[in-house]
């Protein structure tokens, strides 16, 4: 199973980053590849929550459904997928920091299961690397994604 981890000291409060987690409709604008998203269940975001999104695996276009499976408020979310391509554990740890929050994104994943030891060897060799990288340009497009909303002026 690969493993992966990213964290990043975010310039905005515990509260503005929480709710820009829980945006899952915005969230195309900070999380690279991320073409759609949106919630499919009913009612307020948060533990049960479903929400689907689009995304490509290589130059596959894919739908991936995810589901949050622990929601503990300004704290942590665990977002789980059972894609057949990347059945994937996402796990977001919030803390207050002195210059703003700090956020750590962790993924354990499967990187095409049906192929066995070939897919653990590309999780070794290929995804571990990428995958981490890409979660580490997410925070710092978290990060510049809300800087730009402070510094937005209401209409």
């Amino acid at each position: 199973m690969g493993h992966v981890e990213a964290e990043l000291i975010v310039n905005a409060p515990p509260e503005a980053v929480w709710n820009c987690l829980n945006d899952i409709a915005h969230t195309p604008e900070w999380v690279v590849g991320l073409e759609a998203a949106e919630v499919v269940t009913p009612g307020p975001f948060g533990l049960g929550t479903v929400y689907h999104d689009q995304n490509r695996l290589g130059p596959f276009p894919q739908v991936t459904p995810w589901r949050i499976t622990t929601f503990t408020p300004l704290t942590q979310q665990v977002h789980e997928s059972e894609s057949a391509a990347l059945p994937s554990k996402m796990t977001l740890n919030l803390s207050p920091s002195p210059t703003g929050t700090h956020v750590v994104m962790t993924v354990d994943y499967q990187f095409l299961p049906r192929l066995g030891p070939v897919g653990r060897l590309l999780e070794r060799v290929l995804m571990n690397r990428l995958l981490r990288q890409v979660l580490q340009q997410n925070l710092l497009n978290l990060d510049a994604y809300l800087a730009s909303k402070s510094h937005q002026t209401p209409p």
